[in-house]
């Protein structure tokens, strides 16, 4: 039987087996046939791109084999609504450069991948939250005090990753940057380190997490260069999967299962008291 039909079974004959801090409406909650959603259940499993490289949002734990972080959260989040079982999500690593592409191929159900909202994407893909408020930052080493905000960056080598929002908002706010472009921003922030750049850009959710890895190499430059949601990021026109991601996202911020997956993981290492984004896209 397939998990979808076993979870709306249980939940009509009232057997236990509901999962922790899942409610019985959304066990019992059922899709129409040719929906995503529906598709999902009877696979058994979500299918959703994340990074494996991102401290904190997605990070692969080379123990267990399998990623980490408020990213996962979210995704594990969708899983446990649609099929009852956080654990039913088969994770297809991402970059930044391949994210429509994933969706456009029907490689994945799902990117939830640190993706942020844009007009140029939004072309290719749709989006639902944000499920996370952000911004454009730039990390620099920690014995550089000579970059204070993004206009010190003029005329010096800078990272970014291929195909990124922050390649392209970058030159627009200090013309004179010189971008390094590399697939990822593990691979900048080693290229920082080793001083073959003087900065990497990128949302702030990201350079935090790089900060974490390396808190006496790197640091956080104060400001943003530009605001950014991140969202889920779906295939173009999908109304139906639209419709229920916001759902669930507007029903997690208000249950506490959003904040309890930011205090988990991105709180962990801000120390700051979550603050829910408004469920707008």
């Amino acid at each position: 039987m397939p998990v979808g039909a076993l979870v709306l079974a249980l939940a009509l004959t009232g057997c236990s087996g509901q999962p922790p801090g899942q409610s019985a409406a959304a066990q019992a909650r059922t899709f129409p046939s040719g929906t995503t959603m529906h598709a999902i259940q009877q696979r058994g499993e979500v299918v959703v791109g994340v990074k494996y490289d991102q401290p904190s949002f997605g990070l692969l734990n080379p123990l267990t084999g399998k990623p980490e972080g408020f990213d996962i959260e979210i995704a594990r989040l969708v899983a446990e609504d649609l099929t009852g079982s956080p654990h039913n999500v088969r994770y297809v690593e991402t970059v930044t450069s391949n994210r429509e592409a994933f969706i456009e191929q029907g490689k994945v159900d799902l990117v939830i991948a640190s993706y942020v909202v844009n007009e140029k994407r939004k072309k290719k893909v749709s989006f639902a939250g944000p499920y996370y408020d952000t911004g454009i930052a730039v990390l620099a080493r920690r014995d550089d005090r000579s970059i204070r905000d993004a206009h010190d960056l003029d005329g010096r080598p800078v990272c970014v990753a291929q195909g990124s929002h922050s390649a392209e908002v970058l030159p627009k706010v200090v013309p004179g940057v010189r971008l390094v472009e590399f697939s990822s921003y593990s691979y900048c922030a080693q290229a920082l380190k080793d001083r073959r750049v003087d900065a990497t850009v990128t949302s702030e959710s990201i350079l935090i997490g790089l900060e974490q890895q390396n808190p006496d190499e790197l640091r956080v430059v104060p400001g943003y260069l530009e605001a950014e949601q991140t969202a889920i990021g779906f295939a173009k026109g999908d109304r139906e999967l639209h419709a229920y991601l916001s759902g669930l996202l507007k029903e997690a911020v208000r249950d506490g299962r959003w904040g309890a997956a930011y205090r988990a993981t991105v709180g962990k290492v801000t120390g700051q008291r979550p603050k829910p984004p408004e469920i707008t896209l």
